[in-house]
């Protein structure tokens, strides 16, 4: 089955990229439709909400928490959240809804939707975050978020500080070798442990019940999801993007979250 699922996959290459992406949209609705057994994996910011300008002041669509139940109900618990946020965000996001998920790109996970948050990762070094906080300090328009297993840079408030702060934070890649990586996103750079990602997390997820053996389904917006669609057609599944600030139209399944939570909201069969 999973081998006949890569091989429909494998068989959209000849189209054009917009074609290609409507394809592997139109493939997941087929599951959905014969009642297969899929595995979706969310992100959040981009793709369930819209992006804002500081990660405190998006608006939750009154639907979304009700919808995901929903969806999670169908598919026998198999959704996952997928954040870059930490996850006690997420929960207060998406709050009463609770779900399996994996925070700070894999450095925080909760196995099951009633469990407890646990930290994959240690805290950054404290000398490397404090080089960090001075880096901020240099560069007006920056905003400092402490994740606790990591350290996001959002510049969406002073774009043209986006190469210096990239410069800076590479000189740190050589003071304090092997202990952080670096990842971009959306008017964002994320400072974290090495050997976390979103790829890794939705493998580790996919492992597990209620997700194994099923079809993964990862929509994401954003630079740092690529691993996770990586990882789910490597499990012989589907990576979805979302059209933004990374994805075009062209290649994107999607044009925006509203796009995502219509779609969300057909395969649920939830009503307004």
């Amino acid at each position: 089955m999973q081998q006949a699922r890569r091989s429909a996959s494998g068989s959209h290459h000849d189209l054009s990229v917009q074609d290609r992406s409507d394809a592997l949209r139109n493939d997941v609705e087929r599951l959905f439709a014969a009642d297969l057994p899929v595995a979706l994996y969310l992100d959040i910011d981009g793709t369930l909400l819209d992006v804002a300008l500081t990660p405190s002041t998006v608006r939750i669509p009154p639907i979304l928490p009700h919808l995901l139940d929903a969806l999670s109900q169908r598919l026998s618990g198999a959704v996952a959240i997928i954040t870059g946020r930490p996850l006690k965000e997420a929960d207060e996001l998406l709050h009463p809804a609770r779900f399996v998920a994996a925070g700070v790109h894999g450095a925080q996970m909760r196995i099951s939707s009633d469990g407890a948050i646990e930290s994959l990762a240690p805290s950054l070094d404290q000398a490397l975050q404090d080089d960090i906080r001075k880096i901020v300090i240099d560069l007006p328009g920056i905003v400092f978020e402490d994740k606790g297993n990591g350290i996001a840079l959002h510049y969406r408030l002073a774009p043209e500080q986006h190469t210096a702060l990239m410069m800076m934070l590479e000189k740190l890649v050589m003071k304090y070798p092997e202990q952080f990586t670096i990842f971009g996103g959306r008017k964002v750079v994320e400072v974290l442990p090495v050997g976390f990602s979103k790829g890794r997390a939705l493998r580790t997820l996919a492992s597990m019940p209620p997700f194994a053996n099923r079809t993964p389904v990862m929509i994401g917006d954003d630079i740092a999801d690529i691993a996770a669609f990586n990882a789910a057609e490597e499990l012989g599944g589907f990576g979805l993007k979302v059209a933004g600030e990374h994805f075009s139209h062209e290649e994107a399944s999607f044009h925006g979250p509203a796009d995502v939570l219509e779609w969300l909201q057909k395969l649920s069969r939830v009503k307004d």
